[in-house]
């Protein structure tokens, strides 16, 4: 999914060109600014709904709660890298 801005509109275009934000939205996002800055991105819902439901692989635990297979698969790596000669 191509999740590139398609345009840019500073916000005054909020009031003075709403039809050309929502058109140029329905292909993409779109950068709405405020003295040059970006500050939202507007874009139809299922490319919002595509980029939220995406699963973080990531996991925070507290170090006690670590599978052993885990921590052991860590422990190893830190070794190697601690023992080479680099």
């Amino acid at each position: 999914m191509n999740t590139r801005i398609v345009e840019e509109f500073p916000k005054t275009a909020m009031n003075r060109k709403a039809t050309d934000v929502w058109t140029a939205a329905t292909r993409g996002p779109v950068s709405l600014s405020d003295h040059g800055t970006s500050r939202f991105v507007l874009m139809p819902r299922d490319m919002f709904d595509d980029l939220t439901s995406r699963a973080d692989p990531r996991i925070a635990r507290a170090t006690a709660d670590t599978p052993k297979e885990e921590a052991d698969a860590l422990l190893a790596v830190l070794d190697d890298v601690i023992n080479s000669d680099d």
